[in-house]
Formats: structure tokens, C-alpha cells, sequence
């Protein structure tokens, strides 16, 4: 009977741990083929991989790689895009992301930045989710255990400072639960896509025939703020309006 449920336990652990292994069999087959110069192959191994619902910042900035070497210059910005959103300070993302939007043809002019604003957004990016939550239980655990010796020990004198610490610590762990919540929303975010086709006419109303407003080219970063049937009503980063094909983007 033991045998029997070794085996099983054997069999449970076996298979994640197989189908592991095959992931990064693809992977690394795909990086292979890249440095082939054999970039249709990449791309095909590291789909296998994200079809099989593994996602890293590695994998997105191959991909986002080998599709740049095969001149697909929209899924190249969303594959960066996708690996910036889950590595944010990462430098090789970010120079390639902008390597690439350099050959987008459309120049729009971004409207100056609050510095608050950009402060937030550099506090936020500041550490990964994983970051901000071991940051965030560090500070109640030590919180925590400062409440507990205070209890059980008599401080004393120092009773006053050790009560001033943890309201300290318990303070800034709820200041942490914000740059947290706000990392697990840019990293969640769906809101904004991609220009896959190679240009796409922005329509006032969501049909065939509509007044034409203006035109996106291949690359460009949107924000979907509407869906109707196959239509997408998009917004540029100057806040510019207007109704694509859904197939002509693809979210981030």
C-alpha cells in the first residue's frame, strides 16, 4: 500500500515537473533558431510556450525580438510592451520598446506630463507586485512581532518608543498597500493595444460608411475604451477619438 501511494505521489509530482521541461525544451529550441537566424521557427517554439500558459518578460522580449528581425513591426511593440509591463525598469526592454516605436510612422505629440504624475508612476514602478507584497509583509510581520514583545515583555521605559515604532511600521505598512495596488493594476492592465494591421481608418461611429477621422499606422499604442461587436473605439495618446476593426489591434 505504501509502494502504491509513493508511485502516485511519484506520478502527481512527475508531470508538472515533465511538462516543465518541455516548455523549456521550446524555449530554448526557439532561442536556438534565433541565433540561426531562423526567426519563423523562434517565433513558432515561443508561441508553443505562452499557448501552454507560460508568461515571463523573457519570453515576450524574444518573441518581441524575432518578430522585429522578421519585419512584423506591431507585434514586435506588443511583445515589448508585454514583457515592459512585467519587468518595467528592465534597461534591454525599454531600449528596444523605443528602438521600435522609432519606425512607427505616426508622430503624436505627448501632451507634457504632471510631475506628480510622473513621480507616481516612477514610486509605482519602482518594485515588481512580488516586491511590493514581500515589502508590505515584512513590515506586518515586524509589526506584528513588536506588538507581540511588547505584551509579553515589560518594557519599561522603552514601552513609549517601542509603541511609537509600530505605529510607525504599521503606518507605512498601509502607505505600502497603495504603490502595491497600483502595480497590480499596470500590471493587469488590458486597456491598451496595439496597431497590428498596416494602416487602420479611425471612424467616427462603429460601421462601414461612417465619417472618417483620421488613420493609425502599424505600431501604435492605444487605449480601447469601448467595444461594439467587432468594432473598437480607440484613444491616442493626444486624445484623439475614433472606431477601428477590432482585428486591426491587439490588447496588450
Amino acid at each position: 500500500m505504501r509502494q502504491f501511494l509513493t508511485m502516485i505521489l511519484v506520478i502527481s509530482l512527475s508531470v508538472p515537473l515533465a511538462a516543465e521541461s518541455a516548455l523549456d525544451y521550446h524555449f530554448q529550441k526557439g532561442n536556438d533558431a534565433y541565433l540561426l537566424e531562423q526567426y519563423d521557427e523562434a517565433i513558432r517554439e515561443y508561441q508553443i510556450v505562452l499557448q501552454n500558459g507560460q508568461e515571463s518578460a523573457e519570453i515576450y522580449y524574444n518573441l518581441g525580438n524575432a518578430y522585429y528581425k522578421t519585419g512584423q513591426l506591431g507585434r514586435a511593440i506588443l511583445n515589448y510592451e508585454r514583457a515592459h509591463r512585467l519587468r518595467p525598469k528592465d534597461e534591454n526592454i525599454a531600449f528596444n520598446l523605443r528602438l521600435a516605436n522609432l519606425r512607427v510612422r505616426d508622430r503624436i505629440d505627448i501632451p507634457p506630463e504632471f510631475f506628480l504624475f510622473r513621480w507616481n508612476r516612477a514610486l509605482v514602478s519602482a518594485l515588481s507586485v512580488a516586491g511590493w507584497a514581500r515589502l508590505l509583509t515584512l513590515l506586518i510581520v515586524l509589526t506584528c512581532l513588536l506588538f507581540a514583545l511588547r505584551q509579553l515583555l515589560n518594557l519599561g521605559i522603552l514601552s513609549r518608543p517601542a509603541r511609537s515604532v509600530m505605529l510607525i511600521l504599521g503606518l507605512a505598512a498601509l502607505l505600502t498597500l497603495y504603490p502595491l495596488l497600483q502595480r497590480y493594476a499596470m500590471t493587469t492592465n488590458r486597456d491598451y493595444g496595439i496597431i497590428l494591421s498596416d494602416s487602420s481608418k479611425s471612424l467616427a461611429a462603429p460601421q462601414e460608411g461612417s465619417t472618417e477621422l483620421f488613420i493609425v499606422h502599424e505600431g501604435t499604442k492605444v487605449q480601447v475604451l469601448d467595444q461594439d461587436n467587432d468594432w473598437s473605439k480607440i484613444e491616442l495618446i493626444d486624445g484623439k477619438q475614433g472606431w477601428i476593426p477590432s482585428g486591426d489591434l491587439e490588447i496588450i
